[in-house]
């Protein structure tokens, strides 16, 4: 076994002593068997625990951040509107190229991605709603049925439950507001 491993598995067993999590007695015994009767040097496995945390959730952290940014700017900049569709277009292609890679890893971010370019595209078909078909209703309803339909086909497709039910949903919600409205 090499030495970080056995490293690793040392901490582990010493955070579970210092935590109570298995009895003194049994965490003495694993440590004498991990070290195998080599003095033990024991570093703080809280501090690397909590380090591999912040560091592991500065990326979800900034990439909402900057979804949300770009949302905002979506919704309130009225004068220089191709900046932020055209950011969000890229964002939304960025988004969804990094989840493929890492779709293979079956990273945490892969979920997280699909989501936020979801969230984007839904913003860019109220953008260019608000744009140029303002006075067409309808096209708004289609736009938002062209969404929950792509949210259902990807959920399908990707095995995603949370959007093959948003999809379904979205579909259900706006063809009952439409016959509420229209019959």
């Amino acid at each position: 076994m090499s030495l970080q491993r056995k490293q690793i598995i040392l901490n582990e067993i010493a955070f579970w002593k210092k935590n109570k999590l298995l009895p003194e007695h049994y965490c003495d015994f694993l440590i004498a068997l991990y070290a195998q009767g080599e003095l033990v040097e024991q570093e703080k496995p809280t501090k690397a625990i909590l380090a591999k945390e912040k560091k592991n959730m500065l990326l979800p952290v900034a990439i909402g951040i900057l979804t949300g940014l770009l949302l905002v700017a979506l919704i309130f900049m009225s004068s220089a509107v191709l900046i932020p569709i055209i950011g969000s277009g890229i964002a939304v292609f960025a988004f969804l190229y990094i989840a493929i890679k890492l779709a293979k890893t079956k990273s945490i971010m892969t979920p997280l991605l699909f989501v936020f370019s979801a969230l984007l595209l839904l913003g860019l078909s109220f953008k260019v709603w608000d744009i140029y078909f303002d006075n067409y209703p309808l096209m708004l309803v289609g736009l938002i049925i062209g969404n929950c339909l792509l949210w259902l086909f990807s959920g399908l497709l990707l095995k995603l439950v949370y959007f093959s039910i948003s999809g379904i949903l979205g579909i259900v919600l706006i063809v009952f507001y439409f016959f509420k409205i229209y019959l």
